[in-house]
């Protein structure tokens, strides 16, 4: 006789067979809303399993089986694909980013503060100050300030990620990374080309002696 784990409002009840399963719906031990978890079917809901006619789960029972499906347990290593939800195993690694993820958009921040402090700084000069620090000492808190947003953004998403296990917030979160490394995609290929012209530059003015 198979096994299922089971689980109510994102806890786990423990792994039960199906005679005890049909008992405890009989009792009123475990509810509609339930989900069962069994490596050769996936997630089903307890009515599933028994053979229970399909009119026992009525239109509410099958109401709360599609809110309880948005609220599986992360501690349970399987997929819930079938359920129409991110799988926890997903959860579980993205949400183990986020950690990083918020130290780094802090660090980011930091120097983005130092930066504007220069830049201030730089301002208060008045005329010691010349145009091209200015805007030097503003590219570069803007160069701060936009991955760090980014991995902020991605970072609140992972948090919400968590909680309702959708697939909209997974990519909300996905997005947000497409932008940072997109951004920082685009600022590699201006270093190089301003690097393959510096070095071109340079060539020259070596082939002319001037240096």
């Amino acid at each position: 006789m198979m096994s299922y784990l089971v689980t109510r409002e994102g806890q786990e009840l423990g792994t039960f067979k199906t005679s005890k399963i049909e008992k405890g719906l009989k009792t009123g031990f475990f509810r509609v809303s339930d989900l069962a978890w069994h490596e050769a079917s996936g997630w089903q809901g307890l009515f599933e399993i028994v053979g229970s006619d399909k009119a026992a789960a009525s239109a509410s029972g099958a109401s709360l089986l599609k809110s309880a499906a948005l609220d599986l347990p992360l501690s349970a290593r399987h997929r819930a694909a079938s359920c129409g939800v991110v799988a926890p195993a997903v959860l579980a690694a993205l949400s183990a980013t986020r950690p990083w993820v918020r130290f780094i958009a802090a660090m980011m921040g930091i120097g983005c503060g130092l930066v504007l402090a220069a830049w201030f700084a730089l301002v208060a000069e008045g005329a010691h100050a010349t145009g091209n620090r200015l805007a030097l000492g503003a590219l570069s808190a803007l160069l701060s300030l936009y991955p760090a947003l980014k991995l902020t953004q991605y970072a609140m998403h992972i948090e919400r990620l968590v909680k309702s296990q959708s697939h909209a917030d997974l990519a909300a979160a996905l997005t947000e990374q497409r932008l940072f490394w997109k951004f920082h995609g685009i600022l590699l290929v201006v270093f190089m080309v301003l690097l393959f012209l510096l070095i071109v530059a340079g060539s020259g003015f070596i082939g002319q002696g001037l240096f």
